[in-house]
C-alpha cells in the first residue's frame, strides 16, 4: 500500500531588502527539497523488493585426466555396461563436467606437452566439457617437493626468466585458443606453496601444524642465504608474468579464470600467510585452488574451517583442484592414516568423495565451486607390467576396467544430503 504523504509546512515568503531576498531563495530551495524527499521515500516504499536474478555459480565435479590419451593408446579398457566405451563419455554421463590437464614444457616422450595436451583439450571442449589447464612450468612434475625449471630455461637470468614465462604462457594459451580449446580455468603453477621455478621464485613456507610429513613428503627449505622480501618479489613477478601472458591473448568474452593453486586444503594459517602476500602485491587472480588428500592435509573439519576463513577474508571462489582416496588398503603410515577415517574400500572411496563435495558446496557465499579428482583414469591395460600401466588404489576404475561406485557419486542423494556441520 502507498503511504500517505504528510503535508510539509507552507512556504512563507517575506518582503525585504537584498538580505531578505537571499533568505527567501534559501527557504524556497529547502521547501522544494522537502517535497521531493517525501515523494522519493513513499514511492520507494510502495515498490515491492525485486527478487535477485543472479544465478548461483555452477558447481564443478571434475577430474584430472592428463594421461587419458596415453592410456587409450596403450589399450586401456573403460567398460560402459557390458562393453568397452569412451572414458570421457562415461564421466560426463555421470555428471562430471570439468576436466583438468597438466602442461609440461618439454617432456621426454611428449606426453603432457603442448601438442599432446592441445589434442586432448580439443576433445574435451568438443564434448561440451569445462577445461582447466594446469601449467607446471617444468619438463616434469612440479609439486611441493620440487619446482624444477625447464632445461631450456635453466641458464636464463631472472629478467629473462620472467619474459620467458610470459611468452611461453601466452603462446600455449594462443595455441589452445586457435585450436578451438580455449580453457575456462588456467592454473598458473601447480602446488606452488613454496613458490615456483626454484631457486629463483622459491619462498620459505611456515612450518605447518596440519600437514603430515612422512615418506617422500618432507619439509623443504630454500638455499641460504635467504632474503624473504627478495624471494617474494621474485615469485610475485613470475606470477604476474604468467597471468599477463594469459590475459594478453584472451578477451573478457573468453571468460578465462585464473587459479592460484597451493597444497593446504586443511591448513588455514599457511593459506592466510600465502594469500596475504598475494593480496598486498595486488596479484590479479580469480580462484583459490587447494589440494586435499586426507593422508597429508588434515581432517574434513580442517577443510571446512579453511574454506570458511578463506572466503571470509578474501571473498574469492575456492576449488579443491586435487583430491583422491583409495578403494583398497594401501597400508599408510600411522601419521598418514590418522585422518583417513573412511573405509579403504570402493564404498568408502565413494563416501569420502560425497563428504568432500558436500563440504565444499556448503561453503559460505556460494563460493565453494568445485572438486577435481586426480588421476581417476588409470585402468586395466591388457599385458601391463607395472603400477603405472593399470589402475592404482586411487583410480575410479577396477582391475577389469569397470567404473567404481565413486564415479556415480552424484546419483547418491543419501550420501550427498547427510547432515553436515553448518558454517558459522
Amino acid at each position: 500500500m502507498r503511504q500517505k504523504i504528510t503535508n510539509p509546512r507552507p512556504l512563507s515568503i517575506q518582503v525585504g531588502g537584498p538580505g531578505q531576498i537571499l533568505k527567501n531563495i534559501f527557504a524556497c530551495i529547502l521547501w522544494c527539497a522537502t517535497i521531493a524527499a517525501a515523494f522519493l521515500v513513499t514511492g520507494c516504499a510502495s515498490q515491492p523488493a525485486r527478487p535477485s536474478t543472479a544465478s548461483p555459480a555452477p558447481f564443478y565435479l571434475g577430474a584430472d585426466i592428463s594421461t587419458l590419451s596415453e592410456v587409450e593408446q596403450r589399450g586401456g579398457v573403460y567398460m560402459d555396461g557390458d562393453k568397452p566405451g569412451d572414458a570421457l563419455a562415461i564421466f560426463m554421463k555421470n555428471g562430471w563436467t570439468c576436466f583438468r590437464l597438466r602442461l609440461w614444457v618439454d617432456p621426454v616422450n611428449g606426453v603432457n606437452g603442448l601438442e599432446y595436451t592441445t589434442k586432448l583439450a580439443k576433445r574435451i571442449k568438443d564434448a561440451g566439457g569445462v577445461l582447466m589447464i594446469d601449467f607446471h612450468y617444468s619438463d616434469w612434475w612440479a609439486d611441493p617437493q620440487k619446482q624444477n625449471k625447464p632445461a631450456a630455461w635453466k641458464n636464463l637470468d631472472f629478467d629473462a626468466l620472467v619474459n620467458q614465462m610470459h611468452d611461453y604462457t601466452a603462446n600455449a594459451i594462443k595455441t589452445l585458443k586457435d585450436a578451438g580449446a580455449t580453457p575456462d580455468f588456467v592454473q598458473v603453477g601447480n602446488e606452488i606453496t613454496g613458490g615456483m621455478l626454484w631457486p629463483d621464485g622459491q619462498v620459505k613456507v611456515p612450518l605447518s601444524k596440519v600437514k603430515v610429513f612422512s615418506g617422500d613428503v618432507k619439509v623443504i627449505t630454500p638455499p641460504e642465504p635467504y632474503d624473504d622480501a627478495r624471494q617474494w618479489d621474485h615469485l610475485i613477478r613470475l606470477l604476474d608474468a604468467g597471468i599477463s601472458g594469459v590475459r594478453s591473448v584472451t578477451t573478457p568474452d573468453d571468460h578465462v579464470r585464473i587459479v592460484i593453486h597451493i597444497d593446504c586444503g586443511g591448513d588455514w594459517p599457511v593459506t592466510r600467510w600465502y594469500f596475504d602476500h598475494l593480496t598486498r602485491a595486488g596479484v590479479d587472480y580469480d580462484v583459490i585452488g587447494q589440494s586435499y588428500y586426507p593422508n597429508w592435509h588434515g581432517t574434513l573439519e580442517n577443510v571446512r574451517d579453511n574454506l570458511r576463513n578463506t572466503i571470509k577474508r578474501y571473498h574469492k571462489d575456492v576449488m579443491i583442484v586435487e583430491t583422491a582416496y583409495p578403494s583398497r588398503d594401501t597400508h599408510p603410515s600411522p601419521a598418514a592414516a590418522k585422518n583417513m577415517v573412511w573405509p579403504m574400500t570402493p564404498g568408502g572411496q565413494r563416501e569420502f568423495l560425497a563428504d568432500l563435495i558436500r563440504t565444499v558446496k556448503a561453503a559460505p557465499e556460494g563460493r565453494g565451486i568445485g572438486v577435481n579428482y586426480w588421476h581417476p583414469e588409470a585402468t586395466y591395460i591388457p599385458g601391463a607390467p607395472d603400477r603405472w600401466d593399470g589402475p592404482d588404489a586411487n583410480s575410479l576404475f577396477d582391475a577389469r576396467g569397470y567404473p567404481l561406485p565413486a564415479i556415480s557419486v552424484l546419483d547418491d542423494q543419501r550420501l550427498l544430503e547427510k547432515d553436515n556441520a553448518s558454517y558459522p
